[in-house]
C-alpha cells in the first residue's frame, strides 16, 4: 500500500493564482533555486516507510524538511517565526 502522502507532495513549481508561479517573484540567481535542486535529492525512505496508511494524510518529508532546512539557515529557528510571514 502506497504510502498516505497528500496529494502532489512536493510541488516546488506550483502555480497559483497570483502570482502565476511563485519563482516568478525571484531573482535568477536566489538560493532557493539551489535548496529546491538539494531537496528533491535527498532519500526520505527511512522515514517515509514509520507512516501509517491510518488517519489524515501527512506532508511529505521532504517539503517538511525542506521547510525546516531554508528557515534554520536564515537564522529563524522558532517554528512561530517560521510560520510569519
Amino acid at each position: 500500500m502506497p504510502a498516505p502522502f497528500k496529494s502532489s507532495p512536493v510541488e516546488f513549481n506550483q502555480h497559483q493564482l497570483f502570482p502565476r508561479h511563485i519563482f516568478d517573484l525571484l531573482p535568477e540567481n536566489h538560493e532557493c533555486y539551489l535548496y529546491a535542486d538539494l531537496f528533491q535529492q535527498l532519500d526520505t525512505t527511512t522515514i517515509e516507510s514509520g507512516y501509517s496508511v491510518k488517519g489524515q494524510k501527512a506532508y511529505h518529508p521532504k517539503q517538511i524538511i525542506s521547510i525546516l532546512i531554508y528557515a534554520y539557515s536564515r537564522g529563524v529557528f522558532s517554528s512561530r517565526q517560521i510560520e510569519s510571514p
